[in-house]
C-alpha cells in the first residue's frame, strides 16, 4: 500500500529502495542562483560557509523539496588549481583567467589540497553544516564539475578545444591532474558521508563530437565515478547540459545511476534508451517556463515531464532541465513545487495530466 504524505526524507529513502512513495521525487536545480531569496550578495555567498548553508537550509524550509546539495560550481575546482575567477555582486561567478596559458604550462599544475586550496576548504564547511541541519529531514549531497569541464576553466575552453587536436597527449597529462584533483575533493566529501553529483556542461555534444568526448572526457569521469563508487558505496548522477542523447549509453556504462537531461532533449526518448538502467531526471525548462512563465506555463510542462517519465522502470525525478536563472523569484519556484506535489501524486492520474489548463 501507498504511503501517504512522506516527509523529504522518507520519500527519497523509500524512492532510493525502490519502493513505493506517496509522489513523484522534487528536485528543482538551485544553488547560488537564489541568493536574492536571502537579500544577499552573490559574492558574499561564494566566500561564506555560513551563507551557503544557510540558503539551503531556508530553501528547504520555503519549499519541501526532496533533496539539497550544494556545488563546487563549474570553476570551483580550477579556481582551487590555480584560475582566477571573478565573484560579482549579483550574478554568477566567471573566468578571469585560466591556470594555464601555454601548453608547456600544464607540467607544473598540481593536485590540488581540497583542505587548502581556493574555496573547497569553504564548500566543505558548508556541506558540514547543511548535513549537521538538515540531514534527518532531506537528502543532503554535493555536487561537483565532470573533469573536462573543469579542464576547461583551467585552460580556457578555447585553449582546451585547439590542444586536443595539436597535442592530445598533454591534454592527456592534464586531464589526469583535473580528475585526480577532483578524487581528493571525493574523498573529502565521502568524509561528511555524503552523496555526490556532477554536472558536466562542456562534454555536451554542442561543444564537443561524441569521438572527443570518448577520448578526452569520458575516462577521467570514469577515474571520478570509480572514486565515488569506492568511497561512498554509491554511484553518481549526472547533468549534461544541451545535446547528450549521442552520450547516453557512453555515460550509463561508466557507472552513473542517475542522468539529468537538459530541457532541449526528450525524457520519453531517455526513458526508451536508458530508462531501464538509470534514473531518469528533467527537464522543465528553466528560463522559459520557470523564470518567464506563468503559472499555467509552469504547471504545463511539469504535467508533461510527468507523462512522459513517471513510469520510466529506475525511476524518475522532476526537475528543471538546468540552473533556475539568478532572480527567479522564489514564488516561481514554489509554483514548479506546487505543480510537482499535485500532479505527481502517486498513483499517477493520467487523466488530470491530460487536461489543458
Amino acid at each position: 500500500m501507498i504511503k501517504q504524505e512522506m516527509t523529504p526524507r522518507e520519500r527519497m529513502d523509500a524512492f532510493s529502495r525502490g519502493e513505493e512513495i506517496d509522489s513523484v521525487i522534487c528536485v528543482p536545480d538551485m544553488g547560488v542562483t537564489m541568493t536574492s531569496f536571502l537579500g544577499i550578495k552573490a559574492s558574499d555567498y561564494y566566500h561564506s560557509p555560513e551563507l551557503m548553508a544557510e540558503l539551503e537550509i531556508e530553501l528547504f524550509k520555503r519549499l519541501k523539496h526532496d533533496s539539497v546539495s550544494i556545488s563546487t560550481s563549474l570553476r570551483g575546482m580550477a579556481e582551487a588549481m590555480g584560475a582566477k575567477v571573478a565573484f560579482p555582486d549579483y550574478n554568477i561567478s566567471y573566468l578571469l583567467e585560466p591556470a594555464v596559458k601555454s601548453i608547456d604550462e600544464i607540467e607544473k599544475l598540481k593536485v590540488v589540497n581540497p583542505l587548502k586550496d581556493g574555496k573547497l576548504p569553504i564548500l566543505l564547511k558548508a556541506l558540514r553544516l547543511t548535513r549537521d541541519a538538515l540531514i534527518k529531514d532531506v537528502s543532503v549531497g554535493a555536487a561537483m564539475s565532470g573533469p573536462f569541464s573543469v579542464a576547461a576553466s583551467v585552460a580556457g575552453t578555447e585553449n582546451l578545444l585547439r590542444w586536443m587536436i595539436k597535442y592530445p597527449e598533454k591534454v592527456h597529462a592534464l586531464m589526469n591532474i583535473v580528475a585526480e584533483s577532483n578524487n581528493k575533493y571525493i574523498e573529502e566529501v565521502a568524509k561528511l558521508g555524503l552523496s555526490i553529483d556532477f554536472a558536466d556542461p562542456m562534454s555536451s555534444s554542442n561543444i564537443i563530437n561524441p569521438k572527443l568526448f570518448k577520448e578526452f572526457s569520458l575516462p577521467y569521469l570514469k577515474m571520478n565515478i570509480d572514486k565515488i563508487k569506492e568511497t561512498t558505496g554509491k554511484s553518481p548522477g549526472i547533468h549534461i547540459c544541451g545535446k547528450s542523447k549521442k552520450l547516453w549509453q557512453d555515460v550509463v556504462d561508466a557507472g552513473i545511476s542517475n542522468f539529468s537531461i537538459d530541457n532541449i532533449e526528450d525524457l520519453e526518448e531517455a526513458k526508451e534508451i536508458m530508462g531501464d538502467k538509470v534514473v531518469i531526471t528533467g527537464n522543465v525548462p528553466p528560463v522559459d517556463v520557470v523564470y518567464s512563465g506563468s503559472r499555467a506555463d509552469i504547471n504545463k510542462s511539469v504535467k508533461e515531464c510527468i507523462k512522459k517519465g513517471y513510469n520510466s522502470p529506475k525511476g524518475y525525478i522532476l526537475s528543471t532541465g538546468c540552473q533556475i536563472p539568478m532572480n527567479t523569484p522564489i514564488e516561481k519556484v514554489e509554483m514548479f513545487m506546487e505543480a510537482g506535489r499535485k500532479y505527481g501524486k502517486y498513483p499517477i492520474n493520467l487523466d488530470l495530466l491530460s487536461d489543458i489548463e
